[in-house]
């Protein structure tokens, strides 16, 4: 694996510090939500159940690939790691599409029904 160049170093970085922050705001009851998130929140559970477990899968491999650019972590140990990160990952992103068009098209025909005379 290449070293991060600075650009991808500090957006790993990011990713670290602000993706476990978005997790928290979700799971914990703050009245800091959108109307968009209440609404899916109360509509979409299990949409924005697994669009957490994504983002906690995101940053685990931004964990990885920091680690092995701080030299905690070898590379041959990443690769191992993000097979055990990429099937979960394969797993939620299908449930993810499945859950968000099936979302979107309960959207859809809830507004439908409301626009009709």
């Amino acid at each position: 694996m290449q070293p991060l160049g600075p650009v991808d170093l500090y957006l790993n970085i990011f990713i670290a510090v602000v993706f476990p922050v978005l997790i928290i705001f979700n799971l914990a009851s703050w009245e800091v939500k959108s109307p968009l998130n209440t609404y899916l929140w109360r509509e979409e559970p299990n949409l924005m159940r697994v669009s957490l477990v994504v983002i906690a899968l995101l940053t685990a491999f931004t964990y990885g690939r920091l680690a092995v650019h701080f030299g905690v972590l070898t590379p041959s140990a990443l690769n191992i790691l993000m097979v055990l990160i990429g099937l979960p990952f394969l797993v939620a992103a299908i449930a993810e599409i499945w859950l968000a068009v099936g979302a979107l098209r309960r959207y859809l025909r809830s507004r439908a029904a409301r626009t009709a005379p």
